[in-house]
């Protein structure tokens, strides 16, 4: 079931951001009109090509400096056909303004294989947290 080979092109792309290489980031994305990215920030979703590139431009210009990231637990891949995704948990940990924390998401990346080029490219990407409790009763499944 594993595809080390998405789960490689990910880490690669961990690497990209945390080093500022803003092409490579940038050329890991299908550049269409209907990418889509949930991003772990204030957010709700970036979408195109155009956006997701002046987002990851902003990033790299910004107060935040990738010191590390990787995946923690769960991670998992699949391809079928064109398409596959790597999902699991990352932690990453940031520089701000010299405060360094550690941030832990989930993380899904959904990959197509370019037709043009050969290799694979992002078609959708989500990073987020739990919400607390947003249904205001807690965790619906109960201990035994």
């Amino acid at each position: 079931m594993k595809n080390l080979l998405l789960e490689e092109s990910a880490k690669n792309h961990f690497e990209a951001i945390k080093n500022k290489r803003i092409e490579e980031i940038i050329n890991s994305y299908i550049a269409l009109e209907d990418l889509l990215v949930f991003v772990e920030g204030p957010r709700w979703a970036t979408v195109g090509f155009e956006n997701v590139s002046k987002g990851w431009h902003d990033f790299i210009a910004s107060a935040i400096s990738l010191e590390k990231c990787e995946w923690v637990e769960h991670l998992t891949s699949k391809i079928v056909g064109e398409m596959g995704f790597v999902a699991g948990i990352v932690e990453l940990t940031v520089n701000i303004k010299g405060e360094t924390k550690t941030i832990r998401f989930r993380g899904t990346f959904v990959w197509e294989k370019d037709t043009h080029e050969g290799n694979w490219k992002i078609i959708h990407e989500h990073f987020s947290q739990p919400a607390e409790d947003p249904y205001g009763i807690g965790d619906w499944l109960k201990k035994d």
